[in-house]
């Protein structure tokens, strides 16, 4: 069972088997062909689905851990959760969705045969302070400067 992430409409490649995506992912469809190619394997061979809120919560709480979850959409958390609730193998270009799913053990595949090899963990720090945090803040809150970078803990 293949859970298709917004790649597998663009690039219309993905393996064969079947097929399940999350609920709302058609708006992160922007192009009139891959939108099609949606229609077709929603009409055809795709269920569409909503994942269970406790493993939405697991989701979360690894994408926090991670440092991934601020720029994870909810479809990629939706995508995530589907995977891991029902031990899918993700298909995504995403280096977060494929991050967070290595910190969870979770099989995965690209469109594009672009693939992490190494889990990763991401901070935020300040370009004025270089105070790091592990989520990401709107401002900083010691000097209050709004340019927060996403770089890679050691």
């Amino acid at each position: 069972m293949f859970i298709l992430d917004t790649c597998a409409f663009f690039t219309q490649k993905h393996p064969e088997g079947k097929f399940i995506t999350a609920a709302g992912i058609d708006s992160e469809i922007i192009n009139k062909q891959s939108k099609q190619y949606f229609e077709n394997m929603r009409s055809t061979k795709m269920e569409i689905m909503v994942p269970d809120v406790k493993y939405c919560e697991i989701i979360k709480k690894h994408a926090k851990e991670t440092g991934d979850f601020d720029v994870l959409s909810k479809i990629d958390l939706d995508i995530i959760a589907l995977g891991y609730e029902l031990k899918g193998t993700i298909v995504t270009d995403d280096f977060a969705v494929q991050n967070v799913a290595l910190s969870l053990g979770l099989k995965f595949v690209s469109c594009s045969d672009k693939i992490i090899t190494e889990k990763r963990f991401w901070l935020y720090k300040c370009t004025a302070c270089s105070h790091t945090d592990k989520k990401k803040e709107k401002d900083c809150p010691v000097c209050g400067n709004n340019e927060i970078l996403r770089i890679k803990s050691k």
